[in-house]
């Protein structure tokens, strides 16, 4: 065994030696090794081929467009490409309509067309048709890699920067960011890919963030407006008195309000282009600056049908407040200004509260409505009853209702109840969501609902299915509602019967 052993060490030093000696005379062993030129030219070769294969798109057919997006803090905004859709036909030896009416139109037309992606890190195919709102389209990352939408919380482990939607009715492909999140001069790009039987196209968009450009715009109308109205908390909006459209259209030189765009202005005196509020608007802080919605802001601002329209965040704004604001009409290098200011005033209670003691009253009522699938409510106005029992004015039981004063329960006072003793609304408060016995159960489990809805001037309940949970071949829910204010109650035993949908009818 030594004898062995003494062989296979000598065999070992021997092939040390020889790997040592492999280098030749090179004193420069331990250290870094000087390529020659062939070694250098080799090694550039490889990676060439390596860089090859690894942005090759195996494709017989490859489409490449641009797509430069005008980057947003709060939209979804992009812009859209018209893809050569009779040129991938021909490629496939079908017709554009066999094309455009099957599976990219989320049919099936005996034309199996199939989309995926493929991946901008590596080339490999992604089979899924969409992760996005189209038949045919993705989300895809900073890397051109597929994703999907996340919520705020979720993106940064998936990073959805932008995203494509095929619309097949068109032919064009809609290519939209994920509000924040893609920068300016950032470029991603992504390949979106279709498959008939063994041919492959590729669709390659490559997208780039831009900067909105700063308006240069010269002020050819000022217009100083005011706006008095009364504290409001349902975003409900007030025209602007003395606005004329027709001047305005006239100075900026436009065909129709179609063509103008409006600005607000920022803090540090630029204009706001990117609209916050239902568009065209924006919506302001508490210095008449543009912002967003949230805690911080007052009043927002909204053009519709030659109006100037002005809305109040909930619960910021209180009699006395005022705050002045900049919506104005851009169109072709010009502009009119409209600067508002926006008083609020105590609202004025053209009511007389009804004569006489509060009392306890009670009421059968039935309401009936066809089953529908986008949550539609049919009403019963309760304004006359509540005043004549509570003895107060609308405006009065709506500032209550705003305040927490007025509670509404199930079958009876405290019922149900926070810890807090508070009713433990379900529905828009105060409102229940409703299961088959009538007891209040969160929105998953709901049935339907029924909520005390209310203005300066209007008290109704209304009443609304589920659309999911509610058979459209329709049904009933009884139950008891106990409004309770200024030291009584007003009970309404209800009945609400959901009329089978108009197709469940027809079968």
């Amino acid at each position: 065994m030594k004898k062995l052993s003494y062989i296979l060490s000598g065999l070992l030093m021997l092939g040390t030696s020889a790997i040592f000696s492999s280098c030749g005379d090179n004193e420069d062993f331990w250290g870094p090794h000087q390529l020659t030129d062939d070694e250098a030219a080799e090694l550039a070769r490889q990676e060439h081929i390596r860089d090859s294969l690894r942005n090759s798109i195996d494709a017989g057919l490859v489409l490449e467009y641009t797509a430069d997006i005008t980057i947003s803090a709060s939209s979804y905004d992009g812009v859209e490409i018209a893809i050569d859709c009779n040129r991938i036909a021909d490629f496939f030896g079908i017709t554009t309509e066999q094309l455009l009416t099957g599976k990219l139109a989320g049919k099936d037309n005996g034309v199996d067309v199939s989309g995926f992606a493929i991946e901008g890190s590596n080339h490999a195919d992604n089979l899924t048709m969409s992760t996005s709102g189209a038949p045919w389209g993705h989300w895809w990352n900073p890397d051109g890699n597929v994703t999907s939408w996340k919520n705020e919380a979720e993106w940064p482990d998936y990073k959805p920067t932008v995203f494509t939607e095929f619309n097949a009715e068109e032919g064009i492909m809609t290519v939209g960011q994920y509000p924040g999140k893609l920068a300016e001069g950032q470029t991603i790009k992504v390949i979106d890919a279709l498959k008939y039987q063994d041919k492959r196209v590729a669709v390659v968009i490559t997208i780039t963030g831009k900067a909105r450009e700063e308006v240069k715009a010269t002020v050819v109308a000022s217009n100083k407006l005011t706006l008095e109205t009364a504290p409001n908390d349902a975003y409900a909006t007030v025209a602007v008195e003395g606005f004329d459209a027709a001047a305005a259209l006239s100075a900026l030189g436009a065909g129709s309000w179609a063509d103008v765009a409006w600005v607000a202005t920022n803090a540090d005196g630029s204009y706001a282009q990117e609209y916050s509020a239902d568009a065209p608007g924006f919506w302001y802080d508490k210095e008449g600056f543009a912002g967003s919605w949230g805690d911080n802001a007052s009043v927002f601002a909204t053009f519709q049908e030659g109006q100037i329209l002005v809305g109040q965040m909930p619960g910021q704004m209180t009699a006395g407040s005022s705050v002045t604001i900049n919506f104005s009409a851009m169109y072709n290098g010009k502009i009119v200004e409209n600067i508002i200011t926006v008083n609020i005033i105590g609202y004025e209670d053209p009511e007389t509260a009804p004569e006489g003691e509060p009392a306890s009253t009670s009421k059968d009522i039935t309401v009936t409505q066809a089953w529908n699938d986008t949550y539609a409510a049919v009403e019963y106005d309760v304004k006359e009853e509540l005043r004549q029992t509570f003895k107060m004015t609308t405006y009065q039981i709506f500032s209550a209702i705003k305040s927490g004063d007025l509670k509404m329960w199930i079958d009876e006072v405290g019922s149900p109840a926070n810890e807090n003793g508070t009713p433990g609304y379900t529905g828009g408060a105060p409102g229940y969501w409703l299961d088959a016995n009538g007891k209040a159960v969160g929105y998953g489990d709901g049935l339907v609902y029924g909520e005390l809805h209310s203005s300066e001037e209007s008290l109704v309940l209304a009443f609304g299915n589920h659309p999911e949970n509610f058979s459209p071949n329709g049904g009933q829910v009884k139950t008891k509602y106990v409004i309770e204010l200024n030291g009584v109650t007003a009970t309404y035993n209800i009945t609400y019967d959901v009329t089978a949908a108009a197709a469940a009818r027809k079968r």
